[in-house]
């Protein structure tokens, strides 16, 4: 996600590839889809802080 908002893409962008895969699995992409979505990001960002692994 981070490289995707580095490479100069609106704010919008990045989140079109989760929409469309979340289409493709019958969900409706809505805010609380992101706000879940974006808490897991969160998370196994932490996880990997800890462990000392790059988040990627």
């Amino acid at each position: 996600m981070e490289e995707l908002v580095g490479s100069g893409l609106t704010e919008a962008e990045p989140e079109q590839p989760a929409a469309e895969a979340a289409r493709e699995l019958g969900i409706e992409y809505t805010e609380q889809v992101q706000q879940v979505q974006q808490a897991g990001q969160d998370a196994w960002a932490k996880t990997c802080a800890r462990q000392g692994a790059p988040a990627a």
